[in-house]
């Protein structure tokens, strides 16, 4: 345990001294998965950033892996009071290595537990409240894409800092996520099309439940988990302004100052 409590100091002492982001000491560095979010875990809970309201899956599609040099998702938590609803307004300089991602939020409807069995695209459906655009926050800390080891990011709390959550999809039940399209409007720029099956919302969120379920978690009802970014990450700048819609169906809306 003495590992894991060092990998969580170590990385809670770069935050609070917004230090570039590098992947651990091999000294110290996660010998495996389960390694890792031990310590993400202790990370979490050394934080003082209060309690879990969620959690978020990274790098979920193949844009966004290719971008860290992966092959597979990884998890993270989200702290309850950095759930902000939508419209919301950021400092860029509260933040070092401010990134956007625009995902899909799923609100679960009832506790996800050990007792039930493993979880896939269909049968978790019947344990979702509500679907919801967002944006994640991320903070990098102006990591080097080139050289990033996947073990220090699930430590580094996979870099969530928060969402901003838009209102629930109308009617989302009878919603074909696999045609569902999505636009991202950055300032005056040209707006970006982009297809929700590319996170697959629904394979997503069975993947964060069986995970954190077989780490020993139980995943409260009313959790928020965000299902990973369409768009590739992309850092904004004071002044911006930006609108994630889903299909005309629902919107969020962020302004950075």
């Amino acid at each position: 345990m003495e590992k894991i409590d060092n990998i969580s100091k170590y990385m809670l002492d770069q935050h609070q001294n917004k230090i570039q982001f590098h992947n651990l000491p091999e000294s110290i560095k996660p010998a495996n998965i389960d390694e890792a979010y031990k310590a993400q875990f202790v990370f979490q809970n050394n934080s003082q950033r209060g309690v879990l309201g969620g959690y978020k899956i990274a790098l979920a599609s193949k844009i966004q892996q290719e971008l860290c040099g992966i092959d597979h998702p990884i998890a993270g938590g989200i702290f309850a009071n950095e759930i902000i609803a939508s419209p919301a307004t950021f400092k860029l300089s509260d933040y070092y290595g401010l990134g956007l991602e625009f995902e899909i939020a799923v609100t679960l409807s009832k506790e996800l537990n050990s007792e039930m069995g493993i979880f896939d695209k269909d049968n978790i459906r019947k344990y979702i409240k509500r679907l919801s655009p967002a944006f994640e926050l991320i903070i990098d800390r102006d990591a080097d894409y080139s050289n990033i080891d996947p073990l220090t990011i699930i430590a580094d709390n996979a870099w969530c800092s928060g969402i901003v959550l838009g209102p629930e999809i109308p009617n989302w039940q009878d919603v074909d996520l696999n045609t569902l399209q999505s636009k991202l409007y950055w300032n005056n720029e040209t707006p970006q099309n982009a297809m929700i099956r590319d996170a697959n919302p629904l394979q997503s969120l069975s993947w964060v439940a069986n995970l954190l379920i077989s780490q020993g978690k139980v995943i409260p009802a009313d959790s928020v988990i965000i299902t990973g970014s369409v768009i590739k990450t992309r850092a904004p700048l004071v002044g911006d302004k930006i609108i994630y819609d889903v299909s005309g169906l629902s919107k969020v809306e962020i302004n950075i100052t």
